[in-house]
């Protein structure tokens, strides 16, 4: 018995320490796109230099905050699935804010917008089917 409440134990630890590095990440999301918006506004001036990172930042970690935070709401396979992929492609549009101007940049960049369309199709269709179990 004492082998599941240690097992308990860590698993309470690790999401605390999940959540907590998520809520970090989601702070660092927010406050650099503030940033972000500032350097646009010209408020910060002569952030030219930096303006790949600063769009950079805010999708890397929102999108390593999301991935992050999966185990501790323990998600069904399909919503698993669907978050990592909604993470992924945070991660590579954040990769993508760093690349300079080439094909593969462009590429990629379409990429992520497929994978923006997909993940919202999958969403509208998921809430359709779910409006029609309910309905009938």
């Amino acid at each position: 018995m004492e082998d599941g409440s240690n097992l308990y134990s860590c698993l309470s630890r690790m999401n605390k320490i999940l959540r907590h590095l998520s809520i970090g990440l989601v702070v660092v999301a927010v406050a650099s796109s503030i940033v972000l918006l500032a350097s646009d506004s010209n408020m910060l001036g002569g952030l030219d230099r930096w303006a790949s990172p600063i769009s950079a930042v805010p999708l890397l970690a929102v999108g390593l905050a999301f991935l992050v935070f999966q185990p501790t709401i323990r998600p069904g396979w399909a919503e698993l699935l669907k978050s990592a992929l909604l993470a992924a492609t945070f991660l590579l549009w954040g990769a993508v804010q760093l690349m300079p101007p080439t094909i593969v940049s462009r590429r990629l960049g379409n990429l992520v917008i497929a994978l923006y369309v997909i993940e919202l199709a999958w969403t509208i269709l998921s809430s359709l089917k779910a409006t029609r179990k309910s309905v009938e």
